[in-house]
């Protein structure tokens, strides 16, 4: 994907995304909201015209029954009657018509109001078209009935028939009917609907009364009912309820188009401005992996750009420098490879010194166990020999002596071999190092004042115990101290240290200013019967016997030393830790 690519497609988003998500939370968050203020403004219309439409019939009902009941129509003449009827007729304004009906449903007499007598606010309605506007009418001695509306000769909207009974002639049940004109009602639901809202008055045929008929489009409604029957609804067209959504989403679409193209300028004129210095980079970038070290860009801009460049500059200028300085560290860890190299092997020297001592460990085993059984008949016959001294002349008695004293040292040597062979620690337990270096120094204290030789002890705080034999590790730190004495006949100093090393070992440090040992020998002091005295005398085993012991600890023991300045022996030991165990 090219860069003109990426920063059309972030243009695209940065400029369409988030309008898109506004446009979709607006019209989400608002079309709900206007739907809902529709709906309920549709709703108070159709109440609004319900209530006037009850409170117009309940007034005129009220009205007319009023009159009527104090008015006695039975003993009136005629033109009473009409003057009765005249009275009703000019008490309300959408009184079209006052008549009586006997019997029959058919007019009495003069009964019907004309504007012959007097000017009328309505067209004149004849004893035939009252007779026909009763016949509809449900008659009744108790209650006042209305009828349903129909349409009186030169009316253009219907009328509305409410009868009262009352008493005729005779006691002859009559009717009063009153004509109740809806134009009125009409008129006042036409002028309290709000603009773009259609009011319409339906009885309970669902004849219209008031109001055009709906169209076919698609409307939104409300209707609310009469006592009567009758039902108010009010509705506007959908298309013009939603206009504002409709110019909402218009006005949203139009600034995505806008948006879009402004992404499409932004993304071609940043690519055009990013594209040469970008060039500019890769060609250097491609001079610098062939190892061209020395090429630099021009830098032709303070803005981003330009500091990219000079950024570029400065990393050719460190990779040269690192360049330099990686061929010294390569020199450098060629010596340090050597260095481990050499550590390497003095470890495969030390795992065939481990193995060396083994196979003696095993064959010291076998002749330890083939020298002990004759040795200790040997020992046994000539210690018997010795009870009887008395028996024996001077010469024959220093004899056995002599033999006595060597089968103890044979027999000395025979336990040193077998200590040797031994392949585990016996009793292990937790033992304090300090305490068991401060032991040998003790036990050698008388010889080594002897000898004149000064002891320094140097215990660190805090060393941690570890798991071992306390006897074998005394036993081996007096192999090596008594080496050390040997190795002052004139005096000197012996330094005897414990230290711990990232408390995970502890380390055993015996140093002494003795004669010291050839570096062609420092490899062959621990091998069975080498000793650098120059007397033997059976010795040879020392060295062994501490390196067996040190190494069934699972510790190591190593030597340094210089010609005429000393030795320094170190005994490396594991810290012993919770749960820990020796094989």
């Amino acid at each position: 994907m090219t860069v003109g690519t990426k920063l059309f497609a972030i243009m695209l988003f940065v400029a369409i995304v988030p309008l898109s998500i506004s446009a979709v939370t607006t019209i989400g968050t608002y079309e709900p909201a206007l739907e809902r203020k529709l709906d309920e403004l549709n709703h108070r219309t159709a109440e609004h015209g319900a209530r006037a439409t009850a409170s117009m019939l309940e007034t005129t009902q009220r009205t007319v029954r009023g009159i009527a009941r104090v008015i006695p129509w039975a003993t009136l003449s005629d033109p009473e009657r009409q003057g009765a009827m005249l009275l009703i007729y000019e008490q309300l304004d959408d009184v079209v018509m006052v008549g009586l009906l006997d019997a029959a449903g058919n007019g009495v007499g003069a009964s019907v109001y004309t504007p012959a007598d007097r000017p009328s606010r309505h067209p004149t309605i004849s004893l035939e078209d009252l007779a026909a506007f009763g016949r509809g009418i449900e008659r009744s001695d108790k209650v006042v009935r209305t009828a349903p509306p129909v349409r009186a000769p030169g009316q253009r909207s219907p009328l509305l028939p409410i009868a009262f009974p009352i008493e005729g002639p005779d006691a002859a049940p009559w009717t009063l009917v009153v004509g109740l004109s809806v134009r009125g009602l009409c008129d006042e639901l036409a002028a309290t609907s709000p603009s773009g809202v259609q009011t319409r008055l339906l009885d309970g045929t669902e004849a219209i009364l008031c109001g055009q008929a709906a169209g076919s489009a698609a409307t939104l409604a409300a209707t609310s009912r009469l006592a009567n029957g009758w039902h108010v609804t009010s509705d506007q067209p959908a298309a013009e309820a939603r206009a504002p959504i409709t110019s909402a989403r218009l006005q949203l679409l139009l600034w995505l188009v806008v948006g879009l193209v402004a992404a499409i300028v932004a993304s071609f004129v940043l690519t055009l401005s990013i594209r040469r210095p970008l060039r500019t980079l890769t060609f250097g970038a491609e001079a610098l992996a062939t190892g061209d070290l020395s090429h630099r860009v021009n830098v032709t801009s303070s803005d981003e750009l330009g500091t990219l460049a000079r950024s570029f500059n400065r990393m050719t200028d460190s990779i040269q420098s690192k360049d330099l300085e990686i061929r010294s560290w390569n020199d450098e860890l060629q010596q340090r490879v050597d260095a481990r190299t050499a550590e390497l092997r003095a470890a495969q020297e030390q795992l065939l010194e481990s193995r060396k001592l083994g196979a003696v460990a095993a064959l010291s085993a076998g002749i330890a166990h083939e020298i002990n059984n004759p040795l200790t008949g040997v020992l046994g016959m000539t210690q018997l020999l010795l009870a009887r001294k008395d028996s024996f002349d001077e010469r024959a008695l220093r004899n056995l002596t002599t033999i006595e004293r060597e089968a103890l040292r044979v027999r000395d040597i025979v336990e040193r071999m077998q200590a040797i062979a031994q392949e585990s620690v016996r009793d292990a337990i937790r033992i304090d190092v300090s305490s068991v270096v401060e032991a040998v120094a003790i036990s050698r204290a008388d010889k080594l004042a002897s000898a004149h030789i000064d002891v320094e002890r140097v215990y660190a705080a805090d060393v941690p115990r570890v798991l071992g034999n306390a006897t074998q590790l005394e036993h081996a730190i007096s192999q090596l101290v008594d080496n050390s004495m040997k190795a002052m006949p004139t005096g000197g100093r012996l330094r005897l240290a414990v230290r711990a090393i990232e408390n995970e070992l502890v380390a055993i440090d015996i140093e002494d200013t003795g004669r010291g040992i050839p570096p062609e020998l420092l490899e062959k002091i621990f091998e069975p019967f080498f000793t650098t005295k120059d007397d033997w005398r059976g010795v040879g085993l020392g060295l062994t016997l501490a390196h067996r012991i040190v190494e069934v600890h699972q510790g190591r023991i190593r030597a340094s030393s210089q010609v005429g300045t000393g030795t320094v022996m170190t005994i490396t030991l594991p810290a012993a830790r919770h749960g820990a165990h020796l094989a």
